[in-house]
């Protein structure tokens, strides 16, 4: 019996040890390398960039391991980490872990870097009127008059219809729209919709608007005469955000959960297909070329996919700044803009070339939209508070002007 007891003893002690060897096999170095993909969401120093976003830092490395193979099994369920989580290897997780438990928690709010405000927003500058969203103010701020008016919790994406009298804003903490008069502010309505929702746009026609709700995998239809939802439209995993064709009888939608772009039938309201976008992680916003043959799809992590529309394949996976952003075609065509959260870079894309023009414009840039005549591009900082203002005859930016906290998203009439 004693005999017996010293084996088991000894055998759970190697079993121990081995355990205690296997828990601290990460290399935080190349965890480093790596988190970069995570920076868009959990801050580049480990602090999630909002409260939706849980800090990593200082976390158990066990315990940083366990959630990210449960994330990639799919035992613990969430669209977007299970794409993430995906793409890591078991020595990516190893390293991840490793690196994340062994920073420091300083506060749980990232820093916030002081704007370098040179001057307000004139309408040199701002020549259609625009709103941004300021998700930690829960605000919508126009410009150039940087009028401020009181939204709901969270405020994100929003859009202005096509006569540029109402604008919508998504507040995905209590799952409603808001719908604001574009010339007072005042609330017009206040419309629950599906769970977690992100992007809103509003059809060429003006009479209805699409809100993408990540959280509950469909599409809410407002009819805008009503002030309603009238229909729900259901999608696979993760829809993020909508682009409508110039005739209103497409959408596309960014299905974040990782199956590609839904194509909506407008009309009959329902999803016919989805395309795969190999190459990227996670499809997070998307753009059309002016014939609408072409997308440009930007992902979660530091890529852009040339999607053609009519074979479904992709043409290039472009890589730009980390994190995930904004995108947008100018108006004229002549770049395809796009942000990263968690960088401090907008990539100018050549849509002839595919080649990549990296613009510094501040700390965390991540909603982007240009000027109807395309001379300016606007960029949201969301680490500084600031909104930038890019030149695109010079390239540089011409103007950082201080506003609420956490600026969002970006909504410019005349280019939806």
């Amino acid at each position: 019996m004693k005999e017996k007891s010293v084996f088991v003893y000894g055998l759970l002690s190697l079993l121990l040890a081995a355990f205690s060897i296997s828990a601290h096999a990460g290399d935080s170095e190349q965890g480093k390398e790596k988190s970069a993909t995570c920076a868009g969401c959990h801050g580049a120093n480990g602090i999630g960039l909002s409260s939706e976003y849980p800090n990593l830092a200082g976390q158990k490395e066990a315990y940083l391991v366990k959630q990210l193979k449960a994330f990639k099994s799919g035992t613990r369920v969430n669209p977007i980490m299970k794409v993430m989580a995906g793409t890591l290897s078991d020595s990516d997780i190893e390293n991840l872990a490793a690196y994340f438990s062994g920073l420091t928690r300083s506060g749980d709010v990232p820093p916030v870097a002081q704007a370098v405000a040179s001057g307000r927003a004139t309408k040199t500058e701002f020549p259609e009127t625009t709103f941004i969203t300021m998700k930690g103010s829960a605000t919508v701020e126009t410009f150039p008059g940087q009028v401020v008016w009181q939204g709901g919790p969270d405020m994100l994406y929003d859009a202005v219809t096509p006569d540029g009298k109402r604008v919508l804003a998504t507040s995905p903490s209590d799952n409603r729209v808001y719908i604001l008069d574009a010339g007072t502010g005042k609330q017009l309505a206040v419309i629950p919709v599906g769970k977690a929702p992100k992007g809103v746009k509003v059809m060429p026609n003006g009479h209805y608007a699409y809100v993408s709700n990540q959280g509950s995998a469909d599409v809410s239809v407002i009819d805008l005469d009503k002030l309603a939802v009238v229909d729900s439209i259901k999608v696979a995993e993760g829809p993020h955000n909508v682009r409508f064709t110039k005739d209103g009888s497409l959408a596309y939608v960014t299905l974040q959960g990782g199956a590609g772009i839904g194509v909506i039938d407008t009309l009959k309201r329902k999803m016919v297909r989805v395309i795969p976008v190999p190459g990227i992680t996670g499809p997070h916003n998307l753009d059309l070329s002016a014939d609408e043959k072409t997308a440009y799809v930007r992902d979660f992590v530091h890529h852009v996919a040339v999607l053609d529309l009519n074979s479904g394949k992709v043409r290039k996976v472009i890589t730009v700044g980390n994190g995930h952003g904004g995108i947008d075609v100018l108006p004229d065509g002549r770049y395809v803009a796009t942000a990263a959260i968690g960088d401090h870079i907008v990539s100018l894309i050549d849509p002839e070339t595919f080649q990549v023009t990296n613009i510094e414009v501040g700390d965390g840039p991540h909603g982007i939209r240009a000027s109807r005549d395309s001379h300016w591009i606007y960029v949201t900082l969301t680490k500084e508070n600031a909104v930038a203002v890019i030149n695109t005859a010079t390239l540089k930016v011409e103007k950082k002007i201080a506003v609420g906290k956490f600026p969002f998203w970006v909504a410019v009439q005349g280019n939806p």
